[in-house]
């Protein structure tokens, strides 16, 4: 039994080097035993390579790769206790979904009994029960895949590595099988280190998520955490939708105040600790924090920000409506109402607004960052 106070997982300082080009740049995690990880960032950044160092596809260096706590050093793969599902399931087409399965264990000699038993444990825990005989080309692109993690996970690894996965799939079974994958992963116990550049994937299914982008991690933490504490203006910019207003910065303390091109003066509840009074800088607000007022309803003064804008653009979104309102003389904002609250529904284009949002939930980054 694994200790549970020793990483699954953990990068020391760990760099990677194509000839000239540096792909991994001194990323140092760790990775909790039965944490569902995610390495979240966009192509180029940095993610797979990392992914395929753990499993020792590609070797550091510079730096640590440590599993369980025991340095892996030149390892190959299979002397890793670890497996790696990847995007194209490599399934063998000749064989039969139980044969794909248990192809590892037939390797490994394992008694023929104890085989087929762990094999029907894989396909009830996959959901596969009574599709043992068919192929792969008579799966559907959802099944294929969990013939891809049902092999995986029979061998029993300390760690699954998952190279997008679902990145095959359609939007809504992807979103199905992010939901099952979570439920598996939560069920069997075993650490995931999953890679996607899909922002939505990462903090649907996520305990935690390291951003990365230019070979380093920018933010390590629970999605709620780097979804509304972004630390930089790349993970604000890269998570979610987000409105970025140009301001001066006009006082840094225990409050943080900053002035828009049209004259509004707004309060944060964070800076980034580098800025100083007259930085150029921009103020960074997620839409759903939005809200609209008529001029004579909107309040005034508390902890609120306010700006005057025109409604340019209303969009129906089915669960909210998403309107786009310009500023005066500088920039435009969105804004994402739920359907069938207060205002909601009743905006029009072209009509004077006020908009409205805490101060708190206003984060303000160095602008050439």
């Amino acid at each position: 039994m694994s200790d549970a106070s020793v990483p699954a997982v953990e990068l020391r300082d760990v760099v990677k080097r194509f000839d000239d080009v540096v792909a991994v740049d001194h990323v140092s995690l760790q990775i909790a035993p039965g944490e569902f990880f995610a390495l979240l960032g966009p192509s180029g950044s940095g993610k797979t390579t990392t992914l395929r160092m753990i499993g020792g596809f590609e070797l550091p260096t510079e730096g640590e790769v440590l599993i369980e706590g025991e340095p892996q050093g030149y390892k190959p793969p299979y002397q890793r206790p670890v497996n790696t599902v990847f995007q194209n399931y490599a399934l063998f087409p000749h064989m039969t979904v139980a044969q794909n399965i248990a192809f590892g264990l037939e390797m490994r000699g394992v008694p023929k009994d104890e085989i087929r038993r762990r094999v029907g444990e894989m396909l009830n825990l996959v959901r596969l029960s009574g599709y043992e005989k068919r192929r792969p080309h008579q799966l559907s692109g959802g099944e294929q895949q969990r013939v891809a993690l049902a092999r995986a996970l029979i061998n029993q690894p300390k760690v699954l590595l998952l190279d997008e996965p679902l990145g095959a799939l359609d939007l809504k079974l992807r979103k199905a099988m992010q939901l099952e994958l979570k439920a598996i992963q939560e069920q069997v116990g075993i650490t995931f280190v999953y890679v996607t550049h899909d922002q939505e994937e990462a903090i649907t299914m996520a305990d935690r998520i390291a951003v990365m982008n230019h070979g380093r991690v920018l933010q390590v933490g629970p999605p709620p955490e780097v979804y509304e504490q972004p630390r930089t203006l790349f993970v604000a910019d890269f998570i979610g939708e987000t409105n970025f207003i140009p301001v001066e910065v006009l006082r840094v303390g225990s409050t943080v105040e900053v002035l828009t091109a049209g004259g509004a003066r707004l309060q944060a509840g964070w800076a980034e600790p580098s800025l100083n009074a007259g930085a150029p800088a921009v103020a960074a607000v997620r839409p759903e924090r939005m809200w609209l007022h008529r001029p004579n309803t909107a309040p005034e003064g508390g902890p609120w920000n306010r700006v005057e804008g025109i409604v340019r653009h209303v969009i129906y979104h089915g669960l909210d409506i998403r309107y786009e309102i310009h500023l005066a003389g500088e920039c435009s904002l969105h804004v994402r109402l739920p359907v069938g609250r207060g205002d909601a529904d009743v905006f029009q284009r072209g009509e004077h607004v006020i908009v409205v949002w805490p101060s708190e939930a206003t984060r303000v980054f160095r602008r050439d960052s």
